[in-house]
């Protein structure tokens, strides 16, 4: 008895509904069969809770402290009442998708199960990512009860307890909204193809390659952690996770050739959180855009293919002025993989290939992702050390269903939070004020929705974060009149570079706890060697050419110019390109950096002015040899 009342005893029961859950999903989404799109969310959304109160439990333990049974048989009973809410839906499912809204009756029995249905996406939400989102759901759920009080300018006509349960729980505005919707289908798929790719040990061909390509490049190890992360963020949904995965080989080793421990760990935040905006799959968060925006998963790719670029071509350039200013290293020999191993494993990235083969053929993404998994399977067989046998397939299905705990809770939790503000219309209310305080300029416009992204993105998520700013900040800039996808571009990228602005800079801080550096330290870091993802967006507002948006010709210049830019702004961030700069050089390449990426005639030939005066000072200065590399012991 005390083994099955166990966090270890339910083990296998928490298994077993995390393969039901991967099969459920497969068997619905390939269209083996079919089933109600609502009914589809509260079935996924039930074992998602299931799962959660299984896996996890109220708080983490310290080592040795054992867990009560009491709570682990109200996680029982809580996993309980989710089943009871689907099976209630489904029993009630004609009623209920049927219904006239705000005119129907809700009855008792809604109101119960629709309460017990929020309290478990908080305690999930909770458990899986903290507060956070929790408090901002909470503040807004009582906003929604009390906000008729409250003073004019942010007050509601005020709703029952009924009509804010039909919203929230009965219509698909709420919990079972788009977020839960884009959940069910494409991310799941994409996470399964993540998880599948990593279980098969076809991942490893990352940082193996990454480690090949710069083997002889100073100051390699940096870069690997930039190859390897970006490969690493197509299978990630998360910057922090992201760290993990990759900067415990990749900082050990910067420090280890000489880059001073913040850099290394603001490299790797850095990196991480560069795959949230790559294409082809950029994490989760770029699923939600497709369907919030209206533009499709393909648009979203193409659009957030040069801003990508860029962003690591800057950080490429951050590190190897860093490397030659401080004289460092390359990786060491001993972890150079042999050539002829890593170019017979090459066909590992083949399933990537068939992704974006499949996605520019401009077939449905989840059919993408489900035949880039097959084909995961299908290749496996070639080689003993990604073989899958029955065993080691069921526990990939398992793998996959938990890696969409944590993104799926934070859908349920976002649709509360949509839901309370479409039923309130508090999310207009703020679109009207900041179009106030901004007035007719578009910058300042764009400079507080980038202040209220970073501070809703703060500690979230990159998922969650996206949904709360695209809700409110993206209808403001398609107001002021930004093209929608340019919009919530805009905002997504902020909320994703919440993870290295300080003062919350989650990433960052995975990255200084494993390089054992000061958090706000590596934080300031992170913040200058990603400084190229705070510019772009406002540029490709006013110019929507470095989206690809515009004839060929227009986005090849456009692209040309801001990625030699791209490399000037680098080296007046770093103070080095050929040499040490000074001052003046500094200046001059910031200010090429800048007009270059801002695409326009007259911006390109000022930029192209100021970044030729400063390369004719760093050569003159070359020739007299008096700004040479700095010592890589010092600040070490």
């Amino acid at each position: 008895m005390q083994i099955g009342l166990s966090r270890e005893g339910i083990k296998p029961l928490a298994w077993l509904f995390g393969l039901a859950l991967a099969l459920f999903q497969v068997w619905f989404t390939i269209g083996v069969s079919v089933l109600d799109g609502s009914m589809m969310r509260v079935a996924y959304l039930a074992f998602i809770i299931v799962l959660i109160f299984l896996y996890i439990p109220y708080r983490k333990f310290k080592e040795g402290e054992r867990e009560s049974r009491l709570t682990v048989l109200i996680d029982l009973f809580c996993a309980g009442l989710a089943i009871a809410t689907a099976v209630y839906y489904a029993m009630h499912l004609e009623e209920i998708t049927t219904r006239m809204r705000y005119i129907d009756e809700v009855t008792s029995a809604d109101m119960f199960f629709g309460t017990i249905t929020v309290l478990l996406v908080l305690e999930i939400t909770r458990r899986t990512t903290g507060w956070a989102l929790v408090v901002v759901a909470g503040c807004l759920l009582l906003y929604a009860f009390f906000g008729d009080m409250l003073p004019r300018a942010v007050k509601h006509t005020g709703f029952d307890y009924a009509t804010i349960t039909e919203h929230i729980f009965l219509l698909n505005e709420g919990v079972y909204g788009i977020p839960i919707g884009t959940a069910t289908t494409t991310l799941f798929g994409f996470i399964m193809f993540g998880a599948f790719l990593e279980r098969s040990k076809m991942s490893s061909i990352f940082m193996d390659l990454a480690c090949l390509v710069t083997r002889k490049s100073r100051g390699g190890p940096a870069k690997v952690a930039i190859f390897a992360s970006a490969l690493f963020g197509t299978i990630s949904g998360s910057a922090s996770a992201n760290v993990y995965g990759t900067g415990i080989f990749t900082i050990p080793l910067m420090k280890r050739v000489g880059y001073r421990a913040p850099f290394a760990g603001a490299v790797e935040a850095v990196a991480s959180t560069g795959g949230q905006i790559m294409p082809p799959v950029m994490g989760t968060a770029a699923f939600l855009m497709a369907d919030l925006s209206g533009a499709g998963y393909l648009n979203v790719a193409k659009a957030a293919l040069l801003p990508a670029i860029m962003y690591y071509l800057a950080l490429l350039a951050m590190i190897h002025m860093e490397a030659m200013k401080r004289n460092l290293g390359v990786t060491p020999p001993e972890l150079i993989p042999e050539a002829g191993s890593v170019v017979r494993r090459l066909y590992y990235l083949l399933p990537i290939g068939v992704l974006i083969a499949f996605l520019a053929m401009g077939n449905n993404v989840v059919f993408c992702a489900n035949v880039a998994t097959l084909s995961i399977v299908l290749l496996s067989f070639l080689s003993a050390e990604t073989r899958f046998d029955f065993k080691g397939f069921l526990d990939a299905l398992v793998a996959s269903s938990r890696g969409a705990l944590m993104v799926s809770a934070c859908c349920a939790c976002s649709g509360i939070i949509i839901g309370v503000l479409s039923l309130t219309g508090i999310g207009y209310k703020f679109i009207n004020l900041i179009t106030i305080i901004a007035g007719d300029s578009m910058f300042l416009l764009m400079v507080l929705l980038m202040l209220t992204s970073f501070v809703l993105g703060m500690g979230v998520p990159t998922t969650p974060a996206y949904i709360v700013v695209a809700t409110l900040g993206a209808p403001a800039l398609i107001k002021a009149g930004a093209a929608p996808l340019v919009a919530h571009m805009f905002v997504f990228y902020y909320a994703i570079l919440s993870f290295i602005t300080p003062p919350v800079c989650v990433a960052a801080f995975a990255g200084a706890a494993i390089a054992e550096s000061k958090a706000m330290e590596t934080g300031f870091t992170a913040f200058k060697l990603g400084i190229v993802a705070f510019i772009v967006p406002f540029m490709f507002v006013y110019e929507p050419a470095l989206l690809g948006m515009g004839s060929t010709q227009e986005v090849l210049w456009a692209a040309t110019t801001a990625l030699i830019g791209v490399i000037a702004l680098s080296g007046g961030m770093q103070g080095w390109i050929i040499c040490r700069a000074g001052l003046a050089e500094r200046a001059m390449f910031l200010g090429a950096g800048a007009s270059l990426i801002y695409p326009g005639l007259y911006s390109d030939l000022l930029g192209f002015g100021l970044l030729g005066a400063g390369m004719i000072i760093q050569f003159l200065k070359k020739r007299t040899g008096r700004y040479g590399p700095i010592d890589a012991s010092v600040n070490a």
